[in-house]
């Protein structure tokens, strides 16, 4: 098969996140929450972006649009529909969100409980300078997963009405870049019901990686009772995995949850086979 890594669809989504990101940049520097991140890890955060980025086009699209054809065609099409408008398309696009935010908190939430979730999640949170890049830390495996915890879900239960205001859909794409800000910006009262990034940069310490796992709308984290409330002023310096390194390898980056995976594996089997021996 022929990749054109210059292909239109590569060089839109290529072309967004470097936008974000320059934007990103200049905003950080008005009010930055940790000053003077290094730029090499900076300049990592930007190659492992590129690797993501490149990884997920090749492989998710064609994926998720087989997947969610399929689960629609079985689909309770349960409907979501706003009247057009700006007002209508506000709201259309606030529930699209709002159901993909509560699919998204319980996978989030099970990355941070079993292990063999972990494996792959863990190198997003050892970045220890977090900043508008580390929205693309990841490792690509994680939307493939996705796909079939997010995408099929929502497919087979709902039927939602595309937004018809288009700068409505682009602000919520690019709230992962905004709540990974390094930004010292509280939200006071207003952060019990919107993420921004002192409520995400709770999330990527370590006293607190278990809280706060909604990536838009922190009622997830109330209801479920997973919500850590930011103290006024407070932005914390410390982030990471207790015990763990920066991870700013592309062996982290690309290959440690296929080793961890392999292991797991390997370790099952000789249980497996020790136990059919005694």
């Amino acid at each position: 098969m022929t990749i054109d890594f210059f292909s239109p669809a590569f060089r839109t989504e290529f072309q967004f996140a470097a936008a974000a990101f320059a934007a990103g940049f200049l905003v950080e520097r008005l009010r930055p929450a940790h000053a003077r991140q290094p730029w090499r890890a900076i300049g990592f955060n930007v190659l492992t972006a590129v690797v993501f980025l490149y990884l997920t086009m090749l492989i998710v699209p064609p994926l998720s649009d087989r997947a969610e054809a399929i689960a629609k065609a079985h689909s309770l099409k349960i409907p979501i529909h706003f009247p057009d408008g700006v007002v209508g398309s506000i709201l259309q696009t606030i529930a699209f969100f709002l159901v993909f935010d509560f699919f998204f908190y319980w996978w989030h939430r099970a990355q941070h409980r079993f292990r063999w979730l972990w494996a792959q999640h863990r190198f997003h949170h050892q970045d220890r300078y977090v900043n508008v890049t580390t929205v693309h830390r990841y490792h690509f495996s994680e939307e493939v997963f996705r796909v079939f915890v997010i995408v099929i879900p929502m497919a087979v239960l709902f039927d939602f009405k595309l937004p018809t205001i288009a700068w409505v859909w682009t602000a919520f794409l690019l709230w992962g870049y905004w709540i990974h800000m390094n930004l010292k910006v509280g939200l006071g009262p207003l952060g019990r019901w919107i993420s921004g990034p002192q409520f995400h940069r709770y999330h990527h310490t370590p006293e607190y990686q278990n809280e706060n796992f909604a990536a838009i709308f922190p009622v997830w984290d109330r209801l479920f009772g997973t919500y850590r409330h930011p103290a006024r002023g407070d932005f914390p310096q410390v982030t990471g995995v207790k015990y763990a390194t920066d991870g700013n390898t592309l062996y982290e980056a690309v290959a440690y949850p296929f080793a961890e995976w392999g292991r797991a594996i390997k370790r099952a089997v000789t249980r497996q086979r020790a136990t059919a021996t005694d």
